[in-house]
């Protein structure tokens, strides 16, 4: 009785882990060396997303190195990551934002705080429209942002130089790959790092279902004597698996035309392992840290939904 417990205890875990990386699977990010992003790449992005309708939302990001801000009402301050955006900061931090809003373009002297640090600096979380000092520079609050990461974003001036790109793709659908090449062309060169959120939905999304169908399989065929609930099972595995492909938007970056073609697998497992790699060693804002140990701990769930399923059968 408790294996069944801790089974759908999983199952739920999982299924909800699901949901949540559902909602980073639009993210596409690209990550350069320091200063080599330029300005202009935002406005060449938005005039080819015009025609293609690609991606919704799109901001280059500069880190600015650590930083102390203050509030000159209490004298207290705090140690920060100093970050310059322009354009829509959703891109990166998506519905992370715990109160308040994202500045506009052009908007100037307001920032975003990360929670913690609000805390910290006021006592309180209604801070909005109050002002920080950042060295002799005055900002008012105009967001929060959730998390802990000690965190303050502020308007990027004119000719500015940026360490990346984030944007949003329209439809979750579309693939990864192009959207990547786009933003490449529009940053006349190919990033140091790959952000991609829909491999992280994908695999988890997959990993599940597939688990799932192997479990029905080894179920019916234990149950081959009873030709009626090992058929049964069968049937119900295939189902499982045509859902789970389904749900996964798995798409054109991971289905070949041809399912013999070995060398696109090898290639596929390759550049998704790299990606991983990456984001395991550096994760640049707590948005992508919140997906990257989601999909971690989604992943060892499943594995322990294969081990409590299996046990199950074999108990039966």
């Amino acid at each position: 009785m408790v294996r069944v417990l801790l089974f759908l205890l999983l199952n739920l875990f999982v299924i909800a882990r699901l949901q949540m990386l559902y909602r980073y699977a639009d993210v596409t990010a690209l990550a350069f060396s320091q200063g080599k992003a330029q300005e202009n790449a935002l406005s060449q992005l938005e005039r080819g997303n015009e025609a293609e309708g690609t991606f919704s939302q799109a901001v280059l990001w500069k880190f600015e190195g650590k930083s102390a801000v203050r509030f000159e009402g209490t004298g207290r301050e705090r140690e920060v990551s100093l970050y310059k955006m322009k354009g829509q900061q959703g891109a990166i931090f998506g519905d992370g934002l715990d109160s308040g809003r994202y500045f506009t373009e052009g908007e100037h002297s307001v920032c975003l705080l990360d929670r913690e640090t609000v805390r910290r600096l006021f006592g309180s979380e209604n801070v909005l429209g109050m002002k920080v000092k950042q060295k002799e520079t005055e900002f008012e609050i105009a967001g929060i942002l959730e998390g802990e990461q000690p965190l303050c974003v502020v308007s990027a001036g004119e000719g500015e130089d940026f360490d990346g790109i984030a944007a949003k793709k329209a439809r979750k659908t579309f693939s990864s790959k192009a959207a990547f090449g786009l933003l490449e062309t529009a940053l006349g060169g190919m990033g140091q790092q790959r952000i991609d959120g829909h491999l992280y939905y994908m695999t988890a999304c997959l990993f599940y279902f597939v688990l799932l169908a192997l479990l029905l399989v080894i179920g019916g065929g234990k149950r081959r004597k009873r030709k009626v609930i090992a058929v049964l099972c069968m049937f119900l595995a295939a189902e499982v698996l045509v859902l789970g492909l389904k749900l996964a938007l798995a798409g054109s970056d991971y289905l070949p035309s041809y399912w013999s073609d070995f060398e696109f697998f090898v290639q596929l497992f390759e550049e998704k392992k790299q990606q991983i790699q990456e984001l395991l060693h550096h994760q640049e804002f707590a948005s992508w840290q919140q997906m990257f140990w989601g999909w971690q701990q989604t992943v060892f769930a499943e594995i322990l939904i294969g081990g409590f399923g299996t046990a199950l059968i074999d108990g039966q």
